[in-house]
């Protein structure tokens, strides 16, 4: 009986060794469980999901990326047209070779006919002296209304033009011993003498006083005035 309930007892703590033998490999098991996720093949294949991201650069994802066609887009206006295209051009006009004012022309024959007569009886005005520029033309020219078979005392007046119109008179009135002294592109130089009590009128000794008169673009603006001692030499006028 002794030796039978020793052997009992034997397997009883065997059987208990097993089992807690037992219970440890699960423990162990559910704990390398726990951990082992990260590494699963699963996972692993889930960390190779961008695989179709890479795809974008295969050959036909490439066409759809928009940098090239902006690129073409930016080239095509500065393309020139083929020569089929090309509007063809007027042919550019030869420089004037004739003078720039033609004192016969109807241009100049109009403005003179607008300054009436010389006087409420007298005759009409002139052309006398004008500018002498020729082929390329400056900006301001020039031309002098005269008294018809008058004297050096014999009122005149300048003229100007601009790009093929009549501009107006340098001044609100006619004076004697008027004359353009000067000229460049858009400045022409009038030059004016007057008379003193003494002398004869072949001979004045005022002056002389030269005014310019420049095209600002716009119109002609007279840069100095005229002298008072000039402008009261003619009296109340």
């Amino acid at each position: 009986m002794t030796n039978r309930r020793i052997g009992a007892s034997i397997a009883l703590i065997a059987a208990a060794a097993l089992l807690t033998a037992c219970g440890g490999s699960d423990t162990t098991t559910l704990t390398t469980t726990t951990t082992t996720p990260i590494t699963t093949p699963a996972d692993a294949d889930g960390l190779q999901k961008p695989e179709p991201a890479e795809q974008t650069t295969t050959p036909g994802a490439t066409e759809f990326i928009p940098a090239p066609a902006p690129a073409e887009g930016t080239a095509r206006p500065q393309a020139t047209p083929t020569p089929d295209d090309t509007p063809v051009a007027s042919p550019v006009p030869e420089d004037h070779t004739g003078p720039c004012l033609d004192p016969s022309s109807s241009v100049a024959s109009d403005a003179l006919a607008s300054l009436g007569n010389t006087t409420p009886n007298g005759d009409p005005w002139v052309a006398g002296a004008s500018t002498d520029a020729a082929g390329e033309c400056p900006q301001l020219l020039w031309m002098m209304a005269e008294t018809p078979g008058g004297t050096a005392s014999s009122p005149s007046q300048v003229l100007f033009f601009h790009d093929g119109a009549y501009l107006g008179t340098a001044t609100s009135d006619f004076y004697a011993y008027t004359r353009v002294v000067g000229a460049n592109d858009s400045t022409v130089s009038v030059q004016y003498r007057w008379l003193a009590p003494q002398d004869a009128n072949c001979c004045p000794s005022g002056g002389p006083a030269v005014i310019d008169f420049t095209w600002d673009g716009m119109q002609v603006v007279m840069e100095q005035p005229l002298p008072q001692e000039m402008l009261d030499s003619y009296g109340p006028r």
